[in-house]
């Protein structure tokens, strides 16, 4: 039930991005054809639709999970803190997870990132497993030394003992254009 719950949030973040990406592209289509200058429409109602968006999107997080806003700037965890479910929300920065001394619960940890331009560092402890799926329009990923360039498709790598650990760590990143990081356990990075 959860697998499907989250298929259908992802195609909505999707859906969303692929409806606001369409009205963008017919704007400026609109605006070359009649030679009315529609760019002092766009950012407004842009404004609009994402102030909109902001208010309703609460609704849709799964209950228990903590939701992080950070327009701008970095979002930092590390040292000895406690792991739980949360979505990140990201504009333009950084987010930096170090579970190297943090105590993770046994299970499945999930958490979500969301951003539009920025880096995203993630360095796992020895003693659990980390499985990254990571979305968007361009991203970059360094993933324990080797890197890989991606365009429009989504990428899911998982830490080799993964199935086997106790305590699993499930994280998902949707960026319009992201550089991740996966440093592992024990490398200074």
């Amino acid at each position: 039930m959860a697998g499907k719950r989250e298929g259908r949030m992802r195609s909505r973040g999707f859906m969303f991005l692929g409806i606001l990406l369409i009205l963008f592209g017919l704007l400026a289509l609109v605006s070359n054809l009649t030679g009315i200058e529609l760019g002092s429409f766009c950012f407004p109602a842009g404004l609009i639709l994402l102030g909109l968006w902001v208010l309703v999107r609460p609704k849709m997080v799964k209950d228990g999970s903590a939701v992080e806003f950070n327009l701008l700037g970095e979002f930092k965890r590390s040292g000895g803190w406690t792991v739980r479910p949360v979505e990140i929300w990201s504009g333009v920065g950084e987010v930096k997870l170090d579970f190297s001394q943090a105590e993770v619960p046994p299970g499945e940890t999930h958490l979500h990132i969301y951003s539009l331009v920025g880096d995203i560092v993630l360095r796992p402890g020895t003693n659990m497993g980390l499985q990254l799926t990571a979305n968007g329009m361009v991203n970059s990923i360094k993933w324990m030394g080797a890197k890989q360039d991606n365009f429009l498709n989504t990428v899911q790598l998982a830490t080799p003992e993964f199935s086997q650990t106790e305590r699993k760590l499930l994280v998902e990143v949707t960026a319009l254009v992201g550089d991740i990081k996966v440093i592992p356990p024990g490398d200074l990075g």
